[in-house]
């Protein structure tokens, strides 16, 4: 079924696609930023794997394992950070997250802030 106007299917079919390969680039950048952390391994691979399941949804190559395995991958980082979170929480400095230098449980809570937002993007691509 063809649209007359100029907004159809096709036009949002590709601006989604669009979307994930965008999100795809986000999350390769936030990976390659990764490479000068004292422990990359994770973060690039927890990053660049995010990238990787965003650019198989915008081929339309989705796969739900893969998504599985990065959200099992994000949740346990999640559980490994909670703790210094708590601790962020609790001492109330909350100007110190963008401090390079601050406190040993800020790298930990901005690292949790990332996996969240990865958990969330990886969820959503796997309910829909």
């Amino acid at each position: 079924m063809r649209y007359n106007h100029a907004f159809g299917r096709d036009f949002f079919g590709t601006l989604v696609k669009y979307i994930h390969f965008v999100i795809a680039a986000l999350f390769f950048y936030i990976a390659a930023l990764q490479l000068n952390d004292p422990d990359p391994l994770y973060w690039v691979a927890m990053y660049s794997g995010t990238a990787m399941i965003a650019v198989s949804k915008g081929f339309g190559r989705f796969s739900e394992f893969w998504a599985a395995v990065a959200i099992g991958a994000a949740l346990a980082g999640l559980m490994v950070a909670a703790p210094a979170v708590v601790e962020f929480v609790s001492a109330g400095d909350f100007s110190a997250i963008g401090d390079m230098e601050s406190a040993n449980y800020v790298e930990p809570t901005r690292e949790f802030g990332g996996l969240l937002i990865a958990l969330v993007l990886l969820v959503y691509y796997l309910k829909h």
